[in-house]
């Protein structure tokens, strides 16, 4: 048992530390996504980024489809979403900004 509880918090706290450590920032998209083969082309006010839409994960990829022109997305990352291998296997989600 407490083999099991040492475990958990191990574990816990690993996922705490994982979230800790990315990185979040928001853009306004500046046209559509554009989805073009393996191919995501993303524009926004503060540059363009293209993405392997094979290199997403599934939760991620899910994300992408409802966003349009000028809408706010809060994007969260392990390097930054600039900053990326401009495969996006470090983006961990992508979200509508939250409205205050």
């Amino acid at each position: 048992m407490k083999n099991i509880k040492l475990l958990f918090c191990l574990l816990a706290g690993l996922a705490i530390s994982n979230v800790a450590l990315a990185k979040t920032e928001q853009v306004i998209l500046k046209k559509n996504i554009v989805f073009s083969g393996e191919a995501i082309i993303i524009q926004t006010t503060k540059g363009e980024v293209i993405l392997n839409a094979y290199m997403l994960s599934d939760k991620v990829a899910k994300q992408m489809k409802p966003f349009k022109k000028g809408q706010c997305l809060q994007i969260q990352s392990k390097n930054g979403f600039f900053k990326d291998t401009n495969d996006g296997q470090y983006i961990q989600s992508i979200q509508p900004c939250v409205k205050k």
